[in-house]
């Protein structure tokens, strides 16, 4: 017999906004569902939300365990208050401080633990993808997600840690992982580099959707020297989502990407394991990065 446990996987965003990581989240949660025979039910929220959605479900009717990605490091401790005690939870690519004393007042009567793509290392391939389009070293701009989240900060870190004394970086943070995103980021960044001519051979996107916003605020400026200038300048992105961010790869629209697995259905995996062989989940796991295309760049 099947074990027809419920599991609430409470995603980040709004499914319109076309995040395709997390589309990509989605459907590997439901495949790892209909598989193991459970009942993935997914919501999704933007940040400001996800604390009211998941009070919302856990009070309508009890789950075996919350999944979630909180968009924030505040919304993680909020969280993990709110759930503890109360019934499993797995963090995915969240971590502060206080996850660690979470999981010794979770005990071993819940399931508890973290499943994260390392982050620090996303920005240091990257970094290392920047190299690779500029030996000699220049200019770049790196577009991050929102630095409330972890995720975007050790993504930065990693990628500053990585490219080198001979590569001149600015950066300009993006409220969320979205196309439109981009374009604002790219647009705060542009207002006050257009005071000098704004030749950044490269731009390093924190996702795929971000780079694509670039390239369209590229096309939009009203200077037409300057849009030819930066028209020239190499995007990277992260995710390389099949269908989209690889596709743009493939077309010669992005230089690179970096793979970044799904990890809800490794989730939904470590749930099973736990419930039907009582095998512990371990409260940080990691899913491997790796570059897009394999060599670094196109």
């Amino acid at each position: 017999m099947k074990d027809r446990r419920r599991i609430f996987v409470l995603l980040p965003g709004r499914r319109e906004e076309g995040d395709h990581y997390q589309q990509l989240q989605e459907e590997a949660a439901l495949d790892a569902g209909s598989r193991l025979g459970l009942e993935p039910e997914i919501e999704w929220a933007p940040a400001f939300d996800q604390l009211r959605v998941l009070k919302r479900r856990l009070a309508a009717e009890p789950v075996d365990a919350v999944v979630t990605e909180p968009a924030t490091s505040s919304g993680t401790d909020l969280m993990l208050r709110e759930v503890r005690g109360r019934t499993g939870l797995l963090l995915l690519n969240a971590w502060v401080p206080s996850v660690e004393d979470a999981a010794r007042e979770w005990g071993e009567t819940h399931p508890f633990g973290t499943i994260s793509t390392d982050h620090s290392a996303i920005g240091r391939v990257q970094g290392e993808q920047v190299r690779r389009l500029l030996p000699a070293g220049g200019r770049i701009l790196c577009v991050t997600g929102p630095l409330r989240s972890s995720a975007a900060q050790e993504r930065l870190d990693g990628l500053r840690a990585t490219i080198g004394a001979a590569i001149e970086m600015a950066d300009s943070e993006a409220g969320h992982w979205t196309e439109a995103a981009g374009i604002t980021a790219f647009s705060d960044w542009y207002r006050v580099a257009k005071a000098r001519t704004p030749d950044v051979a490269v731009v390093a996107a924190q996702s795929d959707e971000l780079a694509v916003g670039v390239r369209s605020a590229i096309e939009g400026l009203a200077d037409a020297s300057h849009r030819d200038v930066l028209r020239r300048a190499r995007l990277l992105g992260v995710d390389a989502c099949p269908g989209y961010g690889r596709r743009l790869v493939d077309e010669g629209a992005l230089a690179g990407s970096i793979v970044t697995p799904a990890s809800t259905d490794l989730a939904l995996e470590m749930l099973h394991r736990f419930w039907t062989q009582g095998r512990a989940i371990p409260l940080r796991s990691f899913t491997e990065a790796r570059p897009y295309p394999e060599n670094g760049t196109s």
